[in-house]
């Protein structure tokens, strides 16, 4: 059209983006750009719709049939061939309002725009092309065909594109979701047997109406779809429609559905077929009906060749529509039962609303049960009846959810932990279920297929899948602006909501505040948990949390948890410590990082006082990061130093022995550059340590003789007592035990009284890590008696000092010398309690230290059943680097060649005595 006069043009694509522009608005999306050639358009934004992706590709079909159309009326009145390119994308986008009092219009920016616009660029004329994410959520909706994996411009890598050929069979999510293939039906059974309850009832000629109740996903199609398949082996006649989300603006839409399956009318198919077939059909059921002919045809939009039809009045039709479909079902419920299913009522049109009243006040007589489903917003007159019952479905008690999630993932025992976060984030909600196993197969994150699937890799976090994201979005948005205000407010707050935190973090007034509280426990977003001291609220349910708190722009989550900080500091300001934790995930939400710096590391602190040494390791990377955002003054850097010491001792007791190297050489350059000697003596002394611990003996032994003089020359004593006791125990490693001895003696003699109890800086107390290796070089002495006196000691102290760690510690050493004086059954229930310990506190490192001088143990006594399992499992967790690699691998020679195993045994002992020689 380039070549044309602008005015002839005009004439020529007017027409053209009318069309597209009708279909954009027959599916309920905002237009949002008119080119001149062209248009953009938005579904599920400004505001959400759960089906936002279906409406866009249904809305794509209808543009290109429109411009088919055109292009055939218009041929030979122009010369120009017509046809147009459509590209969809879905994901998350910024819209912003541009407009006035007058005129409000909408853009989105972002990658998901960018991306969709470079769809219809790949697409050919003719053609709708859409990305990866976009089919995910229409699977079953529409036909597609892959286009393969396409290099697009300002993207890394290649992505996966998919042409939309045609509208597909699915109209509902269970639909959809049957081409996977249907999971297990279990939690079910009580209501399924009140449905067949109902259904004799009917089929005795007492119609019922029955009203299956509950929230998006909880399974009222799949219950719906169970009663029906367990008819259809019966006389039972079944007829099924559903409303839709975008067709509320569309006069009879379920109706019209159900009576082409019923008619089985095709698209496409002639008028004149459609109505001799169904006038064959209505003379066979009962010559009776034939005057309903017109009104039928004019539902499933045949054209009417009856002139005394079109005569009547519009009112006069609209109530024989209503008649003749009421009349219809009524006389094949008296042929035989009949089960009329209309699902998801809550989008159902008000025509459909109509014949749905009257044909309930018409069913006490009839063969006919009723079954509808619908979620608890929607309402109805029908709860006086004697003849409706309404079920409200709940969500899957834990126990069904389990065997829901067993049928979905398997039974691979690495997928436990996945399993308990699955059903805590789910909440019992089987759709929730099924859509994050599925996400998490698209996402690579599980590999093989349903029933047999295992992790892949470590899995951090859990995004919430799309097509949960659109059902819980859609519901938000369609809450008023100050209770969806007050909603995203709680999001902020956490899975505990005290009402004077909400009060204070809300910007909604005293009296809109409660009124939008109702609301939101009125449509089950939030429930009141707690009554005293304050009010509490909390999320029905956590996906819903995490959804509300995606709906918020970046900087308004900052500005949130920012009041949030303030609102705490005020309310609960003679309790902070009880707030730490959420006071530290606030200030880091919020960015006010000298806040966030203090209270991650006071959460961390509190973790690890509770030997929650993992929690305590995230509060203290988090730190760190928060650190990098303060001015580098020497009085951060030292503060920074000593950030890294404490995450230090947590990560020591959790087996990362390599993160803590890298956190002291970072911790070495800073104090160097300070020229800060205390805190390069800790640092010496820590290395020790860790070095140890990985199996490097001789740095070990260097750093702590480093720490040794720094610590005689600043005449540090907690210095000396750490460098002392790390020293000693690579000595007694390498089994150098006159220095062993020197340096843990030391430790025994002058850590005495109170100063037993101190840590010193250690991840556990130096008095009992000195008793407990001073046992183990004393045993491998062969003095038993002088070693069982440290041990004893060591364990009495860590009791005394309810210290967990330290408790570990002190089984091992005392077990370890009951073990090597061969008295293993003393040894077994010593080294059973610290493996239990350090399993419940996940305490890798010495995890990994027990579990082998239990499976050594376990030998000893001769039960080699439960000593061989468990020294090979030992051993495939220690890297060659490890501490003790040499030791362990010589004791499951010993167990091998007790099971009569002896070239195992013979090659076991060959590796540690050559591991042995080359760690020295």
């Amino acid at each position: 059209l380039a070549d044309r006069d602008p005015e002839e043009a005009r004439k020529i694509l007017d027409p053209v983006l009318e069309g597209l522009m009708e279909a954009v608005h027959r599916y309920e999306g905002t237009v949002n750009q008119v080119m001149g050639d062209g248009i953009m358009a938005l579904f599920g934004a400004p505001l959400a719709h759960e089906d936002h992706a279906v409406r866009a590709c249904y809305a794509a079909l209808r543009m290109q049939e429109s411009v088919t159309k055109y292009a055939r009326e218009t041929q030979g009145s122009h010369s120009a061939v017509v046809r147009i390119r459509v590209g969809l994308n879905s994901g998350e986008v910024v819209v912003r309002a541009i407009g006035s009092d007058l005129r409000m219009d909408y853009t989105a920016v972002g990658q998901t725009t960018h991306l969709a616009g470079r769809m219809e660029q790949l697409a050919d004329p003719g053609a709708i092309v859409i990305t990866a994410a976009t089919r995910a959520l229409v699977e079953g909706y529409v036909e597609v065909k892959s286009l393969g994996l396409v290099p697009v411009k300002g993207l890394a890598e290649p992505v996966e594109i998919y042409e939309v050929t045609g509208a597909g069979v699915a109209r509902t999510r269970l639909q959809a979701g049957a081409r996977r293939g249907l999971t297990r039906f279990v939690g079910r059974d009580a209501e399924l047997v009140q449905l067949r309850r109902l259904g004799d009832q009917a089929a005795a000629r007492h119609g019922q109406v029955v009203a299956i109740v509950g929230d998006p996903g909880v399974g009222k199609s799949r219950l719906v779809w169970e009663f029906a398949e367990s008819l259809a082996s019966q006389e039972w006649r079944i007829m099924a429609s559903s409303a839709v989300s975008h067709g509320k603006a569309t006069p009879y839409l379920p109706i019209a559905q159900f009576l082409r399956t019923y008619f089985r009318v095709e698209d496409g198919e002639d008028a004149r077929t459609v109505h001799e077939r169904i006038a064959d059909q209505l003379k066979t059921l009962d010559p009776a009906l034939l005057p309903a002919l017109p009104a039928l045809l004019t539902l499933l939009d045949t054209a009417v060749p009856d002139e005394a039809w079109q005569a009547l009045d519009p009112q006069e039709r609209r109530q024989r529509v209503l008649e003749s479909v009421k009349r219809l079902v009524l006389r094949e419920s008296a042929v035989r039962p009949l089960l009329l299913v209309f699902e998801d009522l809550q989008w159902i049109d008000s025509e459909t609303q109509t014949f749905l009243d009257g044909l309930v006040v018409s069913l006490p007589t009839a063969r006919l049960l009723l079954l509808v489903t619908y979620r608890p917003e929607y309402e109805h007159g029908w709860g006086g009846k004697g003849h409706y019952t309404q079920l409200r479905i709940h969500p899957l008690f834990p126990e069904s959810a389990e065997k829901l999630l067993h049928e979905l993932l398997g039974d691979d025992e690495t997928l436990t932990p996945l399993k308990r976060v699955l059903t805590e984030r789910a909440q019992g909600n089987p759709f929730f279920l099924e859509e994050s196993v599925w996400a998490l197969a698209e996402a690579s994150a599980l590999a093989g297929e349903r029933g047999r699937y295992h992790l892949t890799g470590r899995l951090d976090a859990l995004d919430v899948p799309a097509t949960i994201q659109a059902v819980l979005a859609a519901r938000i948005d369609r809450l008023s602006p100050s209770a969806k205000s007050l909603l995203q407010a709680a999001s902020v707050i956490g899975t505990d909501i005290p009402l004077p935190l909400l009060q204070a973090t809300s910007e909604l007034s005293d009296a809109e505040l409660p009124v939008a509280l109702a609301s939101l426990q009125a449509a089950e977003f939030l429930y009141e948990a707690k009554f005293v001291p304050d009010r509490e609220f909390r999320f029905n349910h956590a996906l819903t949390q995490d959804v509300a708190y995606q709906t918020l722009l970046h900087e308004r989550r900052r500005v949130l948890h920012g009041r949030v900080v303030e609102a705490i500091e005020r309310l609960y300001d003679e309790r902070l410590p009880e707030w730490v934790d959420r006071l530290a995930h606030h200030a880091v939400g919020s960015a006010v990082w000298e806040k966030a710096f203090g209270y991650l590391q006071q959460a961390g602190a509190k973790a690890k006082a509770r030997s929650a040494y993992q929690e305590a390791a995230s509060y203290f990377e988090q730190a760190l990061d928060a650190g990098r955002h303060l001015p580098p003054d020497r009085a951060h850097l030292e503060r920074m130093i000593d950030l890294r010491f404490d995450l230090r001792g947590v990560l020591i007791p959790l087996g990362r022995f390599e993160r803590a190297v890298e956190r002291l050489a970072e911790a070495e350059v800073v104090a160097e550059a300070l020229g800060d000697q205390r805190r390069l003596g800790r640092i010496s002394a820590y290395l020790s340590a860790s070095f140890r611990l990985l199996g490097e003996h001789a740095r070990s032994i260097a750093c702590g003789l480093r720490a040794l003089r720094i610590a005689a020359t600043l005449e540090d004593f907690a210095l000396q007592v750490a460098a002392n006791c790390y020293l000693g125990e690579t000595y007694a490693v390498v089994a150098d035990y006159p220095h062993a001895m020197q340096h843990l003696a030391w430790n025994s003699e002058h850590v005495a009284g109170d100063r037993r109890y101190e840590s010193f800086g250690a991840s556990a107390l130096p008095a009992v890590l000195s008793h407990a290796f001073l046992a183990q070089v004393l045993a491998d002495q062969g003095a038993f008696p002088e070693g069982r006196l440290q041990g004893s000691a060591g364990l009495t102290l860590a009791e005394a000092a309810r210290q967990p760690f330290s408790q570990v510690i002190a089984r091992w050493g005392l077990g370890y010398l009951y073990v090597e004086q061969g008295e293993a059954e003393t040894a077994i229930p010593l080294l059973e309690q610290g493996v239990e310990m350090a399993e419940r506190l996940s305490i890798g490192g010495w995890g990994g230290t027990l579990m082998p001088t239990l499976g050594y143990a376990y030998a000893v006594a001769g039960r080699l059943g439960e000593a061989i399992p468990l020294l090979e499992e030992s051993l495939k967790r220690l890297v060659a680097t490890r501490r003790g690699h040499a030791l362990f691998t010589a004791q499951l020679a010993h167990a091998y060649l007790g099971a009569r195993r002896g070239n195992e045994a013979s090659q076991l002992a060959a590796d540690a005595l050559s591991t042995a020689r080359r760690r020295g």
